[in-house]
């Protein structure tokens, strides 16, 4: 078909109008909706979710209790019931200690475990070959390399080199080798 273009005498366009993607547009912070209730709002964010609200004639939910604010913490970041330790200081749960609570929770080892979860589904993490003769395999070793990778806030572009290519690095060290394990993961 090409060549039936060509040899029909047709010409390649003088101008070519390009669009820019999406990606290459930097983002630009919205101006923030009307509202009607000017208290409510304790954030950005706040204001758009109360111009829904507004718009579909809702009202917001009231503040939830402290408790139930740590154990939505607790099971959001480590995928864990909160402490006891933890509620007993739901009685004075001010910004600061709330902070602290995240920090905690963000550095706890639990918190790695919990995000490794997706990625090792989605590379196919299991203790078997998946196919024909289920026999054991042991990778473990890759899935605490995960975990430390996620604790550790590794930069996802370096999170994907070294499960890909690990061993292919120069002076690679045995961790950026066992994160390669990554290929082990498939059904054989």
């Amino acid at each position: 078909r090409l060549r039936d273009w060509i040899t029909a005498g047709a010409k390649w366009p003088d101008k070519l109008e390009t669009l820019k993607h999406w990606s290459y547009i930097p983002p630009q912070r919205p101006v923030l909706p009307a509202i009607q209730n000017q208290a409510w709002p304790k954030n950005e964010i706040d204001h758009f979710i109360l111009a829904r609200l507004e718009a579909e004639k809702l009202q917001p939910s009231p503040v939830a209790s402290a408790e139930t604010l740590i154990r939505r913490l607790s099971l959001d970041l480590t995928g864990l019931p909160p402490t006891i330790a933890d509620l007993s200081d739901a009685s004075d749960l001010s910004d600061q200690k709330y902070e602290q609570l995240v920090d905690r929770l963000l550095s706890s080892r639990e918190f790695g475990v919990r995000w490794a979860r997706p990625w090792l589904d989605l590379a196919r993490y299991a203790d078997s070959h998946g196919f024909q003769r289920d026999d054991l395999r042991d990778i473990w070793a890759w899935r605490d390399w995960v975990v430390n990778a996620l604790n550790a806030n590794m930069p996802f572009d370096q999170f994907t080199l070294e499960q890909i290519a690990g061993d292919l690095l120069p002076n690679a060290t045995p961790d950026q080798i066992i994160a390669t394990g990554f290929h082990r993961c498939t059904p054989t």
